[in-house]
């Protein structure tokens, strides 16, 4: 969100500017050795309502923990979903399950570069691991009970660079953003089966590498 960006760029910008005389140590910047955050970038969309669709970090929720002038990093985000529906459609009658599960997490390490007393710049490398699951079945009554079971899984593993920058409310409380340069790798299958007869389908790689912008900002807690 472009929002986010502009008023990081200004906070960035000030503290430079006007608090160099102001610039700590890191163990003073940080006071707390844990830190948790949470990704409000949908919330502060629609308290503001603009539209908070183009979020591209996938993580709800961070862990961090400070070191000396380094910490480590990490995220994940958890979905899952359990269905399971009757449909009437011109006559026909079905059955539908739906089981999916989707997973994403990264862990990484961080240096830290303390800009003022309000702003911490940090850069540092991050891991990732990501599953998609979906177990679907259908069952159609009306053509001699024909059942369809359809299995697809994901995995997918990532490795880069990335950027943040942290804004300190007061010892506890901060806001931050992140960029980052991730590549990623993914072998995906697919197993159909009618009632019974199985097909697989050829195992399917895709290799990317992304730029992610700061456009997402969370809200940390230390404790």
């Amino acid at each position: 969100m472009r929002f986010i960006c502009i008023s990081i760029i200004i906070i960035f910008h000030y503290f430079i500017s006007f608090s160099q005389k102001d610039v700590i140590s890191v163990k003073d910047y940080y006071i707390y050795k844990n830190e948790i955050g949470i990704n409000v970038t949908n919330v502060l969309g629609n308290v503001l309502s603009l539209n908070p669709d183009n979020t591209n970090s996938p993580y709800g929720i961070t862990y961090r923990r400070h070191y000396d002038k380094w910490s480590f990093r990490s995220a994940m985000n958890i979905n899952f979903d359990n269905i399971e529906e009757d449909d009437f459609d011109n006559g026909a009658f079905f059955t539908r399950k739906l089981n999916s599960l989707g997973l994403q997490t990264r862990f990484g390490m961080e240096k830290h570069m303390v800009l003022s007393k309000r702003v911490m710049f940090s850069y540092g490398i991050d891991a990732l691991l990501g599953l998609d699951r979906e177990h679907s079945e259908i069952n159609n009554f009306n053509l001699g009970n024909t059942t369809f079971i359809n299995k697809d899984m994901t995995y997918a593993i990532g490795l880069g660079p990335m950027l943040r920058l942290e804004y300190k409310i007061s010892d506890r409380l901060f806001f931050s953003t992140e960029s980052s340069l991730y590549g990623n790798y993914s072998v995906s299958t697919s197993k159909l089966t009618i009632n019974g007869n199985t097909e697989e389908e050829p195992k399917k790689t895709n290799s990317q590498l992304k730029l992610v912008l700061p456009q997402s900002l969370f809200f940390n807690i230390s404790f």
